[in-house]
């Protein structure tokens, strides 16, 4: 990949070439965080102004964006270019073979991919999930769901959103939430509803008489309605008079039309008709096919009576019933126990990793022998670990004490004479003790002259003996030699030349010693003659210092004596170790023979032989209840299988169809039953048939009549068919719309005005009626006008003695609240449907993604710690654990700063490669490793490699350690000068 910066920040027409793993190191403002953003703005878009995000338009610049070269399997090279333009630039994108494509293709190419789901996965930095080590299974499947399907914690954010919507609405025992609060109001107006039921029996003689002053109100009312109605009318003619006149007008023209003949309702008694014949030849169409089926059902198999015979045989079959029942229950029962016990037994072989099919578990060794031989193994073994320990601290402490030995002797070398030094020194000694002492010399050195002359004598008469053993000899190989060379012999041969070779070394090994001793005998007479009397010296001074010498000389030889006894002592140390380590070894053989007899993995650990034993009884003794169980099921099964072939055996020979034993004995209950009705039906359908031939015969006849009845209305209509019946019909609807219009009139004027009309002559005489109506109405609403006072008399006494909220009031109270409280359950049940639909979805997700990206996210934390973690646990309702090699589980918030950075790197990581198929998209990361050590360093940067395999990888840095773990080519250092600052 290529960048090709136009203008962005302070960086300016800036050319970079990307490999597949990328490192850029600067120091701070170097400009790490304008190239991340370089490459989030061309893919997905400059911000706006309305966003958060820095837009980094350059100051110094008119041009605002650049270009990104990138290497697309499917598609080639291809450019994708963004400058400023539009909110979000203006983006052109160019493949190989010349086409130009605009944003529509850029998300096709990113896989509909946009910038927080890239920036959320595939770009990062430590403060995405600083508290994932606090998050849960179900939170972290959450956050993984969401971060894998939108590439953002929305989805996280709107479920948490909706459980505080639903705990702000309802808790069970909370008091503050809307739906509790709405509750608990709710009981107390339905307590103040009882108390003001109960104050209306106080007070009914009150009401009683409110009640009688109503009614007769209620009558003077009614009165006055119907005078005001009079009255009304009375208006009504008087303004509609000549209306009503024309509405006389269109009723005589009617009239006029009254002699067109035609049957009363003639059209609708022709419908009639129709459908009555259409009915009844439906009718007789059902009472045929009913006929048609009884005589079918007659026919039929359903009523065969040969089943008689097998009566016996049924009700032994049922009576034996209750055996099958506890026979499918004992069945039933000890399937349940089988299940219990052989997961118990997988279990143990899980917990043990035992290499054991489940039908060789008899086989374990669980005898007495076999515990008394671990117990004796182990014992052993620790006594010898114990006794190796002791010796390696009792071997540091001899090799001390060697060491403290050898300095001293040291210390004495380095006072200690030179051998030539030291002999002057006796020599002058001996001189200065006299002339005397000077022959006691002469007579030493002619004693050891003496000595040396005999042992050359002796050597020189040894090594004639010798020349003349291996002359013979030599002649002898010498011959064999050649009689191998000349037949072909040359193993012989060779072993002669190697003889002949061995001969002449001993032969120039003797002369050499023979030599020396001469040469020894030479010196010798040499120094005797050499002794001459010396000057007398200082001899105090001389005998001093010869007996210091002789001091150091004696003490030199008992340190080196002692230094041989402790080199002894440690040698002897030494192979007691090698005895104890190859005795080790053997108990360690075995214990691996014992754990091999036990079917033990070789990783299983010898201390844990006794808890193992252990468990291998308890295995043994649930492979017998296992087998006893089985048994029993076996039988049960068995008296089942017998008792369902027996009853499946009976059905077959009938024809019938079997399908379960239950079923069957149901069947044959009923069939003892529906052999005595079968008899009965049979009589009964032989009853049913003659009535409905009956049936038939009025029908068809009724069928004629209804014919006939047609032909008579279209006579009487004076019509020569159907057709012609039907266009007569069409003119006396002309008639009835007539018939309508004045039907109109008479409806806008009502029937009372019409009434009213028809009861005067002339208009003056309907107004003189009206002027008495309405004095009449004045009367009634003074005697109203009195009736309403004591009324309201009444209701204020009553008033005065009530306390508190009328019951009506508190009723319709009591009623709203039940409604808000509706409004309020059916808010709470939207959110928690979509938070149940949320979790379905993600119970999928953590079904079918989820294991594959734990499983990952092991493999790489792994290998970020350096194996010293093994595992990562996602156990329900609990946070994240992790697993050390040694066993131990820890909580992800009880590790340190960076082994929880490596926790969030690994699970990451593994969401990366978990999407890496759908999206090869490059990895961006900036100074993820700034609280880890030298070594999880390099762990990652070798993780970080292997994440390069499948995804380009940018990593950015302001560490040189990390710098030397990169080559030149690998690396782009960035200058502080050119440092970015936003716009």
């Amino acid at each position: 990949m290529e960048l090709h910066v136009y203008g962005y920040g302070k960086l300016d027409n800036k050319h970079y070439t990307l490999r597949d793993l990328q490192l850029f190191y600067g120091e701070n403002e170097a400009g790490k965080s304008t190239i991340m953003s370089f490459i989030h703005s061309i893919l997905f878009g400059f911000p706006t102004k309305q966003q958060s995000l820095l837009r980094y338009v350059p100051k110094s610049s008119t041009e605002y964006g650049g270009k990104i070269l990138c290497q697309m399997e499917d598609q080639g090279i291809v450019s994708i270019e963004r400058v400023r333009g539009k909110a979000a630039g203006d983006v052109t994108v160019q493949f190989e073979d010349g086409r130009v494509e605009g944003e529509e293709t850029l998300q096709q190419l990113l896989g509909k991919m946009d910038r927080s789901t890239y920036q959320n996965i595939f770009s990062f930095n430590l403060d995405g999930l600083q508290n994932i080590q606090r998050l849960k299974k179900e939170e972290l499947n959450r956050y993984l769901f969401t971060a894998g399907s939108t590439g953002t914690d929305l989805l996280l954010k709107l479920s948490q959103d909706w459980q505080k919507e639903r705990e702000l609405l309802f808790k069970k025992s909370g008091r503050k939430p809307k739906i509790n609060v709405v509750l608990s109001q709710l009981k107390d107006l339905e307590k103040q509803v009882k108390e003001g039921k109960e104050k209306n029996d106080q007070y009914l003689p009150l009401i009683a008489r409110r009640k009688s002053l109503e009614s007769e109100i209620s009558a003077l009312e009614k009165e006055k309605e119907l005078l005001s109605d009079k009255r009304e009318n009375l208006v009504s003619v008087n303004e509609n008079w000549d209306t009503l006149v024309q509405f006389n007008d269109v009723k005589k023209r009617l009239s006029q039309l009254k002699n067109l003949e035609f049957p009363s309702n003639g059209l609708e008694r022709m419908n009639e008709l129709k459908i009555e014949e259409r009915q009844t030849s439906a009718y007789l169409e059902t009472v045929k096919s009913k006929q048609k089926n009884l005589q079918e059902k007659l026919e039929s198999k359903d009523l065969d009576l040969t089943l008689r015979e097998d009566i016996p045989f049924i009700e032994e079959l049922l009576s034996r019933q209750s055996s099958y029942l506890k026979w499918k229950e004992e069945s039933g029962e000890r399937s349940r126990e089988l299940k219990m016990v052989q997961s118990k037994i997988s279990d143990i072989i899980r917990e043990l990793g035992l290499q054991i099919e489940m039908e060789n578990i008899p086989s374990l060794n669980t005898s007495l022998m076999m515990s008394e031989n671990i117990q004796q193994a182990l014992d052993h073994q620790t006594k010898l670990l114990h006794e190796r320990e002791s010796l390696e601290k009792l071997q540091e402490e001899e090799m001390e004490e060697l060491q403290s030995i050898e300095r001293k002797c040291e210390n004495l070398e380095q006072r200690l004479m030179e051998e030539d030094e030291y002999q002057e020194l006796q020599r002058k000694v001996k001189v200065l003790t006299g002339k005397h002492s000077t022959r006691e010399q002469m007579e030493w050195v002619n004693l050891q002259v003496k000595e040396a002359e005999e042992n050359y004598t002796r050597k020189k008469a040894s090594y004639s003996y010798q020349m003349l053993i291996s002359g013979g000899a030599f002649l002898i190989a010498m011959g064999f030699g050649l009689w191998g060379v000349f037949s072909g012999n040359w193993i012989m041969a060779g072993m002669s030349l190697l003889f002949l070779m061995v001969i002449g070394g001993t032969i120039f090994q003797s002369r050499m010693n023979v030599r020396n001793e001469t040469d020894t005998l030479q010196k010798l007479k040499a120094r005797a003659k050499e002794i001459q009397p010396e000057k007398t010296g200082n001899l105090d001074t001389a005998e001093q210092s010869l007996m210091e010498q002789m001091e150091f000389r004696n003490e030199w030889k008992q340190r080196v004596l002692s230094l041989e006894e402790q080199e002894l002592k440690i040698q002897k140390l030494h192979e007691r170790k090698e005895e104890l380590e190859k005795a080790i070894v053997g108990g360690e053989g075995r214990i691996e023979r014992l754990k091999g007899e036990l079917y033990l993995p070789a990783d299983f650990h010898w201390k844990w032989l006794r808890d193992a034993f252990a468990k291998m009884k308890e295995l043994v003794y649930l492979y017998e209840t296992f087998t006893h169980l089985s048994d029993e099921e076996a039988y049960a099964e068995k008296k089942v299988k017998e008792f369902t072939e027996e009853c499946r055996d009976w059905f077959h020979l009938h024809d019938l169809l079997f399908t379960t034993v239950d079923e069957a004995l149901l069947q044959l209950k009923g069939m003892l039953q529906d052999l005595e009705k079968r008899r009965l039906v049979v009589e009964n359908i032989a009853a049913e048939l003659e009535p409905l031939s009956l049936d038939i015969k009025k029908h068809s006849i009724e069928i004629e009549k209804i014919r006939h009845d047609i032909h008579g209305l279209i006579h009487a209509a004076g019509c020569t068919g159907e057709m012609d019946f039907r266009e007569k019909a069409m003119k006396v609807q002309e008639r009835s719309e007539l018939w309508s219009q004045y039907k109109g009139m008479k409806t806008r004027l009502t029937q009372k005005t019409l009434d009213t009309f028809l009861e005067f002559n002339s208009l003056e005489e309907s107004r003189r009626e009206s002027t008495r109506v309405i004095q009449s109405i004045d009367e009634l609403s003074k005697e109203l006008s009195s009736l309403q006072k004591e009324l309201a008399s009444l209701s204020y006494e009553i008033k005065t003695l009530e306390e508190g909220k009328s019951h009506s009031a508190l009723l319709q109270e009591f009623q709203s609240k039940k409604a808000e409280l509706g409004e309020l359950a059916f808010e709470w049940s939207t959110f928690t449907l979509a938070g149940v639909s949320l979790s379905k979805t993600m119970e999928l997700y953590q079904k079918t993604k989820m294991p594959k990206v734990i499983e990952l996210a092991e493999e790489n934390f792994r290998e970020l710690t350096e194996e010293h973690y093994k595992r990562i646990f996602l156990l329900d309702d609990e946070m994240i654990k992790v697993e050390r090699m040694d066993g131990t589980t820890f909580h992800a918030i009880e590790l340190s700063q960076g082994t929880k950075e490596q926790l969030f790197i690994s699970i990451r990581f593994a969401l990366i490669q978990s999407m890496g198929d759908k999206y090869p998209l490059p990895v961006l990361i900036d100074d993820g490793v700034v609280n880890f050590d030298l070594a999880r360093t390099k762990a990652f940067l070798s993780l970080l490699r292997k994440v390069a395999r499948d995804h380009q990888v940018l990593f950015f840095t302001c560490h040189p350690h990390i710098r030397q773990s990169f080559t030149d080519e690998e690396m782009i250092v960035l200058k502080r000068e050119e440092s970015i600052r936003t716009s």
